[in-house]
């Protein structure tokens, strides 16, 4: 029986292309466990303040791409919790780019935000367990140096696939309690739940790595864990890794107000499940993607019971295009408070959770604040079709949902935690007006947010603008 078909009937666009890039890749990963007895101290409740054991092991991957002039981009993730200030973040970052022999734009070093990882404090050797950090983040600089020129130096040219899917993992944690909001589930407001993946394969389509990017607060386990975790990250990484058979680069993304629904819990079981949702949640988006290098034409309409559309695969060379900038963003900043002025503010706070507050308040000012005005950096990576948006701050949701609004062609990847100075919340209007924690506890004043968003917004339409030269 002769098949049908109308060759008067094709669609007015009739190729889909996925988001993608074709690049000069690498990826390599390292375990950096710290020793037992380490000083943790991630929660100003806890009443243990080192580590008694390794729930899962902490781990650092690095991604490496090389571009036109062996320009090399590394993007490289390390499961601690955050920056106490800019002192911390240069003793590792500030070794790194210098043994690598880069400039300081050329790395996105960023924490996956657990809050079960050993302190990243450099001055802790007076504290309990303080005594191990120094000879740890010796070791672990090391390792994230070898991890990055692993993934130099075993480059190859490399088909990047990019794609969103969905996972519900993450919940709103800005809670009203009566006349104060509490850092707790909401039921009653709705959550980002977009996930941001890409996947780098060879030519010959092997998975070489995955990138993960979601925001959710990894805060499963609280002050009643005594064992370094890397929390629910590393529950997924271990789902997703041992089904592609290649490592997963976790990216934190913009979770101010967003955490598990089951938080602050001393059950390792609950983060390993929660960890499971979003790596479950990951391998849908990756079983869903296009194949590596390969986009889809329309053949024809065909008759049959109804008139059918007919698609097929056919190969294309995924876009190459690579830019970077970096900005510094000028942010209007709160009237600050004297140290003496906070101390008189919480001193009817229990003496522990006090001074956590106290040093913290104390550390994000330095190198931050100068002459009582204030820049914010952010990074802004174009790979192919993707946008890759790091700075070091804890931003509201709105940020990336505001960026993939007004950038629906692109595939964006937003990330807290990353490179600094800055590592202080950047909240919503509403954070302010209610005084929850997120805003007593930056520097910046209401409206910075969203002049940050702005002008990253502004810095992606330059790459669009400048492709269409």
């Amino acid at each position: 029986m002769t098949q049908l078909i109308r060759k008067d009937l094709r669609p007015a666009k009739d190729v889909w292309t996925p988001t993608s890039a074709r690049l000069q890749a690498g990826i390599a990963q390292r375990i950096i466990n710290p020793p037992i007895g380490i000083r943790t101290a991630g929660w100003g409740a806890a009443k243990v303040f080192t580590a008694t054991g390794i729930h899962n092991k902490i781990s650092t991957t690095a991604l490496a791409i090389v571009s036109s002039g062996k320009f090399i981009q590394y993007l490289v993730t390390v499961d601690w919790g955050w920056w106490q200030g800019k002192a911390d973040d240069w003793a590792v970052r500030g070794e790194i780019i210098k043994s690598l022999g880069i400039k300081e734009d050329q790395l996105q070093l960023h924490l996956t935000h657990t809050h079960a990882g050993p302190t990243t404090a450099s001055d802790a050797a007076h504290l309990e367990g303080g005594d191990l950090v120094s000879g740890y983040h010796a070791r672990a600089i090391a390792e994230i140096i070898s991890a990055c020129e692993e993934a130099r130096n075993q480059s190859q040219e490399a088909n990047i696939t990019w794609g969103y899917g969905k996972c519900d993992l993450a919940v709103n944690r800005d809670l009203p309690c009566g006349t104060e909001d509490v850092v707790g589930f909401n039921p009653g407001l709705p959550a980002d739940d977009t996930l941001a993946v890409g996947r780098v394969s060879d030519l010959a389509g092997k998975t070489l790595g995955i990138i993960v990017n979601y925001a959710c607060h990894p805060t499963t386990l609280a002050w009643r864990n005594t064992k370094v975790s890397p929390d629910f990250v590393g529950g997924a990484r271990d789902l997703v890794e041992e089904r592609v058979k290649a490592p997963m680069l976790f990216l934190q993304g913009a979770s101010g107000e967003l955490s598990p629904r089951d938080n602050y819990s001393g059950d390792v079981d609950v983060a390993d499940k929660n960890g499971r949702i979003l790596g479950f949640a990951t391998l849908a988006v990756l079983e869903k993607m296009a194949h590596p290098g390969m986009r889809m034409r329309y053949l024809a309409s065909v008759e049959s019971g109804a008139l059918l559309g007919d698609w097929d695969n056919e190969v294309f060379i995924p876009p190459s295009e690579v830019s970077h900038v970096r900005i510094n963003v000028d942010v209007p900043l709160q009237k600050l408070p004297t140290i003496e002025e906070l101390r008189q503010r919480w001193k009817d706070v229990e003496e522990g959770a006090r001074e956590t507050r106290i040093n913290r308040a104390m550390k994000l000012r330095t190198g931050y604040v100068i002459d009582g005005a204030a820049i914010h950096p952010v990074w802004i990576w174009m790979w192919g079709d993707a946008v890759i948006v790091g700075q070091p701050g804890e931003a509201y949701s709105y940020f990336q949902m505001e960026l993939r609004r007004r950038h629906p062609d692109r595939v964006i990847f937003v990330l807290n935690c990353t490179n600094g100075p800055g590592y202080m919340y950047l909240p919503t209007p509403d954070a302010y007006e209610r005084h929850r924690y997120q805003a007593w506890q930056t520097l910046l004043a209401p409206g910075a947010l969203e002049k940050i968003t702005n002008e990253v917004s502004e810095e992606i339409l330059k790459f669009s603008k400048n492709l269409n030269l």
